[in-house]
């Protein structure tokens, strides 16, 4: 087994990063229209949102009108008032945001997408990677955010550099690899890369909960909260969504054929016991063959923060992701 250059592992880093944060983005859509569908004025949805941000790693969210003022947003001032913010066109007048204004032009039916590398942003100079969304009732942008510490690294290859290689290296416990530009450590970049991949799974869980219960708050039917998972599933990386009481079964799906019922039919059923009794929110499922097919699928479940159910994600994995267990085996192969 050869080794891997850690420029790699960063490119692999930002690939994960912008599918996931893209799945929180598109639920954060689905959110806020069924929040407004429901009556939720802005303050109501900047709560919803915000309980999310303090309970996982997501940093912000950022929500437009159709003008492409942010009308919600996480981000509060000294005041605690949420800090005004208006999307330009003008690259010149924001380098970084701008990017973000096409969003605007899309049609809600649209699967559009803006994902952007870690960069300094106008507000404050500090470093976020984003990626923002077309809203799905009304255009609008649909943004979320991630801070990331500024300390490029200059790699020896001199190929590639990124903010997000500090986040990379920053997670592994080994000393020795901040001094080199390859490494071996396969083991190691799984581990770093699953507990990574699984807490930006918990944002999408998390979010998802908030989205179906502003939807049931807006007297959606349970065929059009089963269907906006579904869009959500088919325009994100994110491969099976469910939404399950935990003493009765399945409530929502994005599954179609076969649609689960019960618990028994959830992969890893065996495993849910402790968040079906309150022992535990989370239950972060190990990346491995699935019994029913042995395709590689990673799988969250964590329990809604307001009702007795739970909500579980679940991603297909490819054997060269640094998440596979033959991520070391598929590179050298």
């Amino acid at each position: 087994m050869g080794d891997i250059s850690l420029a790699d592992v960063a490119r692999a880093l930002d690939a994960m990063l912008d599918d996931q944060m893209t799945g929180q983005a598109r639920i954060a859509a689905h959110l806020v229209a069924a929040a407004e569908a429901a009556g939720h004025g802005p303050e109501r949805v900047i709560e919803t949102l915000s309980a999310v941000v303090s309970a996982t790693v997501l940093d912000e969210c950022w929500i437009t009108d159709g003008e492409g003022v942010a009308c919600i947003t996480t981000v509060r001032d000294a005041s605690g008032a949420p800090v005004p913010f208006r999307f330009s066109p003008d690259p010149a007048v924001q380098p970084q945001a701008s990017a973000f204004h096409p969003l605007l032009s899309s049609d809600p039916e649209s699967d559009d997408v803006v994902a952007q590398g870690a960069q300094v942003r106008e507000i404050d100079n500090e470093v976020f990677k984003y990626v923002g969304v077309a809203g799905v009732d009304r255009r609008r942008i649909v943004q979320v955010g991630n801070a990331l510490a500024f300390e490029e690294q200059a790699l020896q290859s001199g190929v590639y550099t990124s903010p997000v290689m500090t986040a990379v290296l920053a997670a592994f416990s080994e000393p020795e690899l901040l001094a080199s530009a390859r490494t071996s450590e396969y083991e190691e970049i799984r581990s770093v890369f699953e507990g990574l991949l699984a807490q930006q799974m918990i944002v999408q869980a998390t979010l998802s909960a908030r989205f179906v219960a502003a939807a049931e708050a807006a007297g959606w039917a349970p065929g059009e909260i089963d269907g906006r998972l579904r869009r959500i599933v088919r325009s994100t990386a994110i491969g099976e969504m469910e939404v399950v009481a935990k003493d009765a079964g399945v409530l929502y799906s994005s599954l179609t054929s076969p649609r689960p019922s019960a618990v028994a039919d959830l992969p890893h059923a065996a495993d849910l016991g402790p968040i079906r009794d309150g022992t535990t929110r989370v239950v972060d499922h190990p990346t491995g063959p699935r019994a029913a097919d042995g395709a590689l699928w990673k799988y969250v479940s964590v329990a809604d923060a307001d009702r007795p159910r739970f909500v579980q994600i679940g991603l297909p994995t490819a054997d060269s992701s640094p998440v596979s267990p033959r991520f070391g085996e598929a590179r050298s192969g």
